[in-house]
């Protein structure tokens, strides 16, 4: 079996330079092992968040340009990651998904501990806020919040999202909703999960229940009263949240909960079917084990299938420790599939430093590349072969803010040179 380019892992990354390449009429694989990181996904898309100094960021596109020569974006040029950018937005668009942010300025993102984080874009559901923040202790703030939890729901720590607001400026006030349906069909207090709420609200019948218990929790809301949920509306779209506006009358947003991300979930199903529908092939549960370079080339892999597949060109995207894309052991750290060079400290007193909450020094060990995204083995380019994602060295996605942004402009980077 043999494919234009086959891609080895079924993230954001992976999808992304699936549906690019099959847009511009590529013959795409792509393998998926399982699930992503996208579980995680916090409902917004993040460029760069941070500068060195840990300062926010306001406007991305304007901060690239300081970025150290090791950054993916530094790699690419700030006028080519300026272009990416702007594709990637549109791509996200045409793929289905609903987005706010200009594309240019960021904005704030509320986390589920409560904290205001920059974003660059976010689904149209989330809550969000417009810097700059309303200025702490303003008593006639009109940003008033009621949050709701659902009953039995453990994934979202409302107290924290509402200490959060107070200290930001608003007025914040929590509730929790019993969801008759939802407590019947429970056997025990940790088996509610986002998903299993999700399907529930699916039904106009419960969602109509469920807004008048909303209601009854907040009798006369005033208009400048907004509704803050858990994330656990629509599973394949933002309809039943939309309808729920449109029962209640008044603003509703959710929060991303705890993991599993419910719209992660989401993203993944949209890219997916988008990618599908262009003529992309996904092959489930496939875990690559190993890749064969030889001449410079990548010239086969082995994956659960019996049948060889082969292609012209390979996009690794297989991410960092959390998906195994990297991997460590007491002497070293490595990529695991082609044994590629990587951006490491050589001691392992090196990984880490004593301080827990600084930036730790492995968040940005990756696979080493040339400046269009070939990884290098024996500090040789694998010419056929492109890194991308999380996987590649030289940014802290944790402290730099800027992991999805990574993911979708290399991702973009690789498949313009492929088809290019």
């Amino acid at each position: 079996m043999s494919f234009d380019t086959i891609i080895i892992g079924g993230g954001l990354s992976g999808l992304t330079a699936g549906i690019a390449l099959a847009k511009a009429g590529q013959h795409v694989a792509l393998a998926a092992a399982g699930p992503s990181t996208l579980s995680y996904f916090s409902g917004s898309f993040d460029l760069l968040g941070y500068n060195a100094e840990g300062k926010a960021v306001s406007r991305p596109l304007d901060e690239i340009k300081n970025l150290p020569a090791s950054h993916p974006y530094a790699k690419l040029g700030a006028g080519n990651v300026a272009q990416l950018a702007a594709k990637a937005h549109s791509l996200l668009a045409e793929a289905g998904l609903s987005l706010k942010g200009d594309g240019i300025n960021n904005h704030f993102r509320i986390t589920p501990m409560g904290v205001a984080r920059p974003a660059w874009l976010s689904l149209d559901d989330c809550l969000t806020w417009e810097a700059p923040q309303p200025s702490k202790g303003d008593e006639k703030s009109p940003f008033n919040f009621q949050i709701l939890n659902i009953e039995g729901f453990l994934d979202f720590p409302v107290e924290f999202v509402a200490y959060g607001l107070r200290q930001m400026g608003a007025q914040a006030t929590t509730h929790t909703v019993a969801l008759n349906i939802l407590q019947a069909n429970r056997k025990s207090p940790y088996e509610t999960r986002a998903t299993s709420i999700a399907r529930l609200m699916d039904n106009d019948e419960i969602l109509r229940d469920f807004a008048a218990e909303v209601e009854s929790q907040i009798p006369n809301p005033q208009s400048q009263i907004a509704i803050v949920l858990p994330a656990v509306f629509g599973l394949s779209g933002s309809e039943p949240l939309q309808k729920l506006r449109s029962m209640m009358g008044v603003p509703v947003y959710v929060i991303a909960t705890l993991p599993p991300s419910l719209l992660g979930m989401r993203v993944q199903n949209v890219l997916r079917k988008h990618f599908v529908e262009l003529g992309g092939n996904i092959f489930h549960e496939s875990k690559v084990t190993s890749g064969i370079i030889s001449g410079g080339e990548v010239t086969s892999i082995a994956s659960g299938y019996s049948e060889t597949v082969t292609a012209d060109n390979y996009i690794l995207a297989t991410g960092s420790f959390q998906s195994h894309g990297l991997v460590a052991d007491y002497r070293k750290v490595s990529e695991p599939l082609f044994n590629l060079d990587i951006d490491a400290a050589s001691s392992r007193t090196g990984w880490t430093c004593p301080a827990i909450f600084e930036s730790q020094p492995y968040m940005s060990f990756g696979v080493s590349t040339d400046s269009h995204l070939h990884p290098l083995r024996g500090a040789t380019a694998v010419r056929n072969l492109y890194a991308v994602g999380s996987v590649l060295s030289g940014h802290n996605a944790l402290a730099q803010a800027d992991g999805t942004g990574v993911s979708l402009i290399t991702a973009l980077a690789a498949a313009a040179s492929i088809a290019g």
